[in-house]
C-alpha cells in the first residue's frame, strides 16, 4: 500500500514524514537536549558532545523499533534503548545522561513538532505559487465575461479574473490562518515524567530556553502533555485548506465539462486518459484536489476528539498525531501540487464563454431589468412582467433586452437608453474589476507569510 499511496501524495513531502526522518527528528531533539543541559551545567560537557556525536553518525534499524514500539506503546521507549545500547559502545560515561529528565512525550512531541515546522514551509512555498498563478489570471482575465452559476444554473455574468480572484482571496486567507496555526504550533514540549521537569530543579526554565532555541521552537512557560490543541489547531487549518483547493477543484472540473468547454487542466501525453474510453480527458488534478478534501475533514476531527485526553497524559491519544497530521500533511502538499499545476497551466476559453453568455438571450440580465422596471412600475409588476418576458425569450430564443424595448409596458416607463444599462455586460464587468484590483492589492502586500 505504500507504493500505492504514493500516488496521492508528493516525492517530497512523503520525504519528511518517512521512518528515518522521524527518527533523525528524534535524534535531534536527544542531540539538542544534552547540549542544552551541558551548556546550563546538568550534566557534563564530554557527554554531550559525546550524545551528540552519537546522534549525529548512528543507524538505529526502523523496522525493529517499530515493531518494539507496537509493543511499548510509544516509539520512544525502543528508541531509547536503543540509542543507550550503541552509546555505551563509544562512550559508556555517556549513557546515564542520554534523555536526561525526559519522557517519551518529550522527543515524541517535539520530533513530530519539528517535522511539522519543515512541511510548513513546503506548503508555503506551494500556496506563494498558487497566489501568484492566481493572480497572474486574475490580471489577465479582468475583462472576460463568464456566467455567474448560482445553485449549478446561470445568473448574471462576471468577469473569469473575478472568479479567479475569489480563489486568490481564499488562497490568501488559508495562508494566512494556517501560518498563524503553524506558529502556535511550533512549541517545545519538554516536561519530563510528570510535566513539571522536577529532575532539572532549578535550571527547568534555563534548559527550557537553552533546547528551544537550539530547535529553532518556541519555550512554553508550562509542558503541554495533556493539551494538544496547538496541533489540533494546526491540523483543522490544513483540513480547511484542503476543502478551498478542493473548490478550485470543483470549479475547474465543471468548467471543463464538454458541454461547458470554458477551462481546462494543462494536457499531456497519458494524463487523464480512461482505460476504456480514449477520446476522454479526466480532470485528475481536481482529482486529487477533491480526494484531500473528502478525506481531511475527518481526520482533523481525531485530532479535535483527542483534547478530552485524561489528566496529565492522556490513553491512547497523544501518540495519534503523528500518523494523523502526517496524513493531513500528505494531503494537503499533495493537492496543493495539483492546484499550483492547473493554475499555472490552465487552459482559458473566452469563446466558449462568451457564447454560454449569448445562449441565455439576455434572460441573464433579468435582474437589472427587474431593478428598472421596479422604481417605474414598483415590485409586483415589474416581477409579472419580467418573468413573462424571460420565458418568451427562452421559448422563442429572442433577446430578452429586444422583447423588453418593444413591450408596451416597459416602453412607457423606461427609454431604450435604460434598458440597454439595465442589460449592460459592461456593468457586470465593472462591477467585478474594483474587487479584482482590491484582490490582488491585497495578495502583493500579505504574501509574505
Amino acid at each position: 500500500m505504500q507504493a500505492l499511496r504514493a500516488a496521492f501524495s508528493t516525492t517530497s513531502m512523503r520525504a519528511l514524514w518517512d521512518d528515518e526522518a522521524i527518527v533523525a527528528s528524534m535524534l535531534r531533539f536527544e542531540a539538542a537536549l544534552a547540549q542544552a543541559q551541558a551548556e546550563c551545567e546538568l550534566i557534563p560537557a564530554s557527554a554531550a558532545q559525546a550524545i551528540a556525536a552519537q546522534c549525529e553518525t548512528v543507524h538505529l534499524d526502523v523496522a525493529a523499533l517499530a515493531e518494539r514500539a507496537r509493543r511499548a506503546g510509544t516509539p520512544a521507549i525502543p528508541f531509547v534503548k536503543a540509542l543507550k545500547a550503541e552509546l555505551s559502545h563509544a562512550a559508556p560515561d555517556a549513557v546515564p545522561y542520554l534523555h536526561y529528565g525526559a519522557t517519551s512525550q518529550d522527543v515524541c512531541d517535539t520530533a513530530l513538532v519539528c517535522v511539522s515546522q519543515a512541511a510548513l514551509q513546503q506548503i508555503y512555498v506551494g500556496l506563494r505559487r498558487l497566489g501568484d498563478a492566481l493572480a497572474t489570471l486574475v490580471e489577465r482575465h479582468a475583462r472576460t465575461a463568464m456566467l455567474a452559476r448560482t445553485l449549478l444554473q446561470p445568473a448574471a455574468p462576471i468577469s473569469f479574473g473575478w472568479k479567479a480572484a475569489g480563489w486568490l482571496d481564499a488562497v490568501a486567507r488559508c495562508a494566512h490562518a494556517l501560518h498563524d496555526a503553524g506558529e502556535g504550533a511550533r512549541v517545545l514540549q519538554f516536561g519530563g515524567a510528570n510535566g513539571t521537569l522536577v529532575a532539572h530543579h532549578a535550571k527547568a526554565h534555563a534548559v527550557t530556553r537553552v533546547l528551544a532555541q537550539r530547535l529553532g521552537l518556541q519555550a512554553s512557560v508550562i509542558s503541554w502533555h495533556g493539551a494538544h490543541d496547538r496541533l489540533a489547531r494546526l491540523g483543522n487549518e490544513l483540513a480547511i485548506l484542503c476543502g478551498m483547493l478542493g473548490k478550485f477543484g470543483r470549479d475547474i472540473s465543471l468548467l471543463m465539462q464538454p458541454e461547458v468547454g470554458e477551462a481546462f487542466e494543462p494536457h499531456a501525453e497519458g494524463r487523464g486518459g480512461s482505460s476504456a474510453m480514449p477520446h476522454k480527458r479526466n480532470p485528475v488534478a481536481c482529482m486529487h484536489m477533491l480526494d484531500a478534501a473528502y478525506r481531511a475533514p475527518a481526520l482533523a476531527l481525531t485530532l479535535t476528539g483527542e483534547l478530552t485526553a485524561e489528566h496529565e497524559r492522556g490513553l491512547g491519544s497523544w501518540p495519534n498525531a503523528l500518523p494523523v497530521l502526517a496524513d493531513l500533511f500528505m494531503l494537503a502538499g499533495n493537492s496543493l501540487d495539483a492546484a499550483v499545476e492547473v493554475a499555472e497551466g490552465l487552459r482559458v476559453e473566452p469563446h466558449a464563454m462568451q457564447a454560454n453568455i449569448d445562449r441565455m438571450h439576455g434572460v441573464v440580465f433579468s435582474e437589472g431589468i427587474a431593478l428598472l422596471l421596479t422604481r417605474k412600475l414598483g415590485s409586483e409588476n415589474a416581477q409579472r412582467i419580467v418573468g413573462e418576458l424571460c420565458n418568451e425569450a427562452s421559448a422563442r430564443h429572442v433577446d430578452l433586452r429586444d422583447l423588453a424595448s418593444r413591450h408596451d409596458e416597459v416602453r412607457a416607463a423606461a427609454s431604450g437608453q435604460e434598458i440597454d444599462a439595465a442589460c449592460s455586460q459592461t456593468a457586470h464587468l465593472d462591477a467585478a474589476q474594483a474587487m479584482c484590483t482590491a484582490v490582488l492589492e491585497a495578495w502583493r502586500t500579505g504574501r509574505n507569510f
